[in-house]
């Protein structure tokens, strides 16, 4: 890992608080950078629902690609996402 891209992620871990996340996100990425990424995580949010894909592009407005992008990333047993997701709903059950 790069120095540059290290210090980016640590930058980033250190944040706790989401309005502090949401200005620095604002600096760093575009408009439709961020509403692609919030795109990508309602789509892995619906596909852990169970959701089927094709309601899925069809709430969100996206391409049914994208949502079989993110049901193939949810099946691969080292997607970090998933493993964020699962830390998300432990910590909301304690």
């Amino acid at each position: 890992m790069k120095a540059d891209e290290s210090h980016l992620l640590n930058a980033l871990c250190s944040i706790q608080d989401p309005l502090e996340m949401r200005r620095v996100l604002s600096d760093l990425l575009t408009r439709s950078e961020i509403a692609a990424l919030q795109k990508r995580w309602a789509i892995l949010c619906l596909l852990r629902e169970g959701m089927p894909q094709r309601e899925i592009a069809r709430r969100i407005g996206g391409s049914l690609c994208n949502v079989t992008r993110g049901a193939r990333l949810l099946r691969d047993k080292s997607c970090a996402s998933a493993t964020l997701m699962d830390r998300l709903e432990k910590d909301a059950k304690k």
